[in-house]
């Protein structure tokens, strides 16, 4: 008595076609398929919420916490003591234009506000994975460009600080006194911390971001 194998029906008188062959389906699960977008580039830092708990999302805070009181001392001093001091007759050692720097210091801090938050932006929602690599790259050089004029500016706010001290302030009619140091203090620390958070971007090798 012949046997038949329980995996093919038996073949039906008449029918000498082959029995269809069944290939077996393995199934898997992936954490990350390649075509997730988190895949499709390297980038330099965490992405998403874990982004604020790096070293690169802390300094991004410093950095934007130092614009934001920039802005406000550099707001709150008077423009008219600007020009008040750049026209008085009392001389000053320091040879700086205070209207111009009041508005450099404000024109630079709103453009490294707008940087600032497109950068945690960019990381926090992930979009950074749309852009390609060579952007972030790109990106650094700019910020280190702007620590470099952050640095000018530091140190011309300090001698607008000395000019309103030595013209307006002898007078007594200086408004707002300290409110070009206080600007001075927080350009420079927004400097460092910009170098600091982007020369370690820029010397620290590309690395894959998973989000399972």
């Amino acid at each position: 008595m012949s046997t038949s194998d329980l995996r093919y029906p038996a073949a039906t008188s008449g029918d000498n076609s082959a029995p269809p062959i069944v290939t077996p389906h393995y199934s898997s699960s992936l954490p990350n398929s390649p075509g997730d977008i988190e895949n499709s580039r390297h980038t330099r830092c965490a992405t998403g919420i874990r982004f604020v708990k790096t070293i690169h999302g802390i300094l991004n805070i410093i950095i934007l916490v130092c614009i934001i009181c920039i802005l406000i001392s550099a707001g709150v001093a008077s423009n008219q003591d600007g020009k008040n001091a750049d026209n008085s007759y009392l001389h000053s050692s320091a040879k700086v234009n205070a209207v111009a720097t009041r508005n450099a210091v404000l024109v630079f801090a709103v453009f490294g506000l707008i940087l600032i938050l497109i950068d945690t932006i960019l990381h926090m929602t992930k979009l950074i994975y749309r852009l390609p690599p060579l952007f972030d790259t790109v990106f650094i050089i700019i910020m280190l460009v702007l620590a470099g004029i952050y640095l000018i500016l530091g140190c011309c706010a300090a001698a607008w600080e000395k000019k309103m001290d030595d013209t307006v302030g002898k007078t007594g009619g200086l408004h707002h006194r300290g409110a070009a140091a206080a600007a001075a203090f927080f350009i420079f620390v927004a400097m460092i911390a910009i170098i600091i958070d982007y020369a370690l971007r820029l010397f620290s090798k590309p690395s894959q971001t998973y989000n399972p």
